[in-house]
Parts: structure tokens; sequence; C-alpha cells
């Protein structure tokens, strides 16, 4: 029975130190669990093919893409990978 009563005090004491760890702890916020630990930072792809839907070109014109012959670029791109050249993004 002397057994017993120590095991329980034993175990209420352990119970009390993770409470206080976790007490201590930064709660995480919601943002940090959607995102990963370490992402590459992304880049948009340097050109974009023209849709065939006159609308979606249109909506992506309006958005900042720039038309530079058959293919677009995101907003921010100023040189066209596919240029032979020194021909500028418009």
């Amino acid at each position: 029975m002397r057994g017993l009563l120590v095991l329980i005090a034993l175990f209420a004491c352990g119970c009390d130190r993770q409470s206080q760890q976790k007490a201590t702890a930064p709660a995480p916020s919601a943002l940090d669990e959607l995102r990963p630990a370490q992402a590459p930072a992304s880049k948009p792809p340097a050109v974009i093919p023209l849709p065939k839907d006159q609308a979606e070109l249109d909506r992506m014109i309006l958005a900042g893409y720039t038309p530079h012959g058959s293919h677009l670029h995101p907003p921010g791109v100023k040189e066209c990978p596919l240029a032979q050249g020194s021909e500028a993004v418009m």
C-alpha cells in the first residue's frame, strides 16, 4: 500500500512538471502549423503560355501579366529568357 502512495505522488509531480513546461513554452499560432518548417521561397515561372480563352487572357492582363510574343510574363519580370539579344519586356 505504501508503494502505491509513493507511485501516485511521483505521478502527480511528473504531471505538474509537464503542465509548467507547457505554460512557459510559447503557444504555436495557427499560421505556424500551416507553414512548412523551412520552405524555399518560390518564384513564379518567367514564361507562361498564352491561354486559349480570350476572357482568361484579359483577366491575366488585368492582374498584371505582360503579353510578350506567344507567352505572358508575371508581374515583376523585366527580362525574357526566350528573347534573343537585349529585348526587354514592356
